[in-house]
């Protein structure tokens, strides 16, 4: 199975979990009251497991979860499973986008409609709740579009079909940084695929950017995008004139499709080489002459104990680890 849950959760009903919570919460309260705010998160994770045990509740902490595609392999631990709810604990300064994204990638690996983040830094016990409004049945049926989609190196084709078989082996709406370990693993790993090029003017360089590429002179980026994707691509490095990777191809799993895009440029001077351990120095990546404007609409999310379905899909799908992941390359 190419995603392997040492438990399998099944979803509780919703005066269950009711009931289930309330306990939970309430110790999660008595561990904060007990240690204050400031002990590393395994030390409320022992105490909350400890004291949901002699209650008689079955309780399972750092409980792996197997992802694997071909050689690749990376292991995730979910924090606590209590009579098969997921809690995911944190103990950060506030709750952020990027928290949320990971509890509900979770929550779609393990294929169970709720998880709940739990913040023990807050002044008090911070507790959100939220629902993963995709079944595992969704995520495994994307709708290719391909009719902006050229291919110009056997390297696109084999990214794109690399792509695909993870989509077939583990579905969409995962964390994009998943796809990318993948990724770069599958096309000879970090030494290979990976180097970094000097941004700014040939006069006055102002550092180095680190690019994957997936054959010569042909970079992909890995995102999560699910709104204005033509707008986003406008501010991709690669995208700059006179850089190094000139061609641009995108893959853009949506909710129930995934976008195959590419554009192309000019190509202007000589190539250019990887910097690897020789510090071969690189042409520079020119900054734009204006602030390429984002418009972006602001994420908005609930900040009470739950976030509803609808704002889930926004929410996980903006978020650093995203619920639908663009690929670009």
């Amino acid at each position: 199975m190419p995603i392997e849950p040492a438990l399998q959760l099944r979803d509780l009903t919703q005066s269950a979990f009711d009931e289930l919570d309330e306990v939970v919460m309430r110790h999660a309260y008595a561990a904060q009251n007990k240690f204050g705010r400031l002990f590393d998160e395994r030390i409320y994770e022992n105490d909350l497991a400890k004291r949901l045990r002699a209650e008689g509740f079955d309780v399972h902490t750092q409980v792996p979860v197997k992802v694997s595609h071909a050689s690749f392999e990376k292991t995730y631990f979910l924090d606590l499973i209590v009579n098969h709810m997921l809690y995911e604990l944190k103990v950060v300064a506030a709750l952020l986008p990027e928290h949320q994204a990971q509890a509900l990638h979770y929550a779609m690996m393990n294929n169970t409609r709720r998880v709940k983040l739990i913040n023990f830094r807050s002044s008090r016990v911070d507790g959100e709740l939220l629902y993963n409004p995709i079944s595992d049945a969704e995520r495994q049926q994307p709708v290719f579009v391909t009719e902006s989609f050229r291919p110009r190196t056997p390297g696109c084709e084999r990214l794109v079909a690399q792509v695909r078989s993870f989509v077939a082996d583990w579905g969409t709406h995962l964390s994009s940084r998943l796809y990318n370990e993948a990724l770069v693993h599958h096309f000879g790993g970090e030494a290979a695929c990976q180097a970094r090029v000097q941004v700014g003017e040939p006069e006055a360089a102002l550092g180095t950017h680190l690019i994957q590429t997936h054959s010569p002179e042909h970079s992909f980026v890995i995102t999560s995008v699910t709104r204005q994707i033509r707008q986003h691509q406008r501010h991709l490095p690669s995208k700059q004139p006179r850089t190094p990777c000139h061609p641009v191809d995108q893959l853009q799993p949506l909710p129930n499709r995934v976008h195959h895009l590419n554009q192309m440029k000019q190509r202007q001077g000589n190539g250019w080489q990887r910097n690897r351990d020789q510090n071969i120095p690189l042409p520079p990546i020119p900054l734009p002459s204006k602030k390429l404007p984002m418009n972006t609409p602001p994420l908005h999310t609930r900040r009470d104990f739950t976030i509803n379905a609808q704002k889930t899909a926004s929410l996980h799908s903006a978020a650093c680890s995203s619920t639908a992941t663009s690929f670009s390359w």
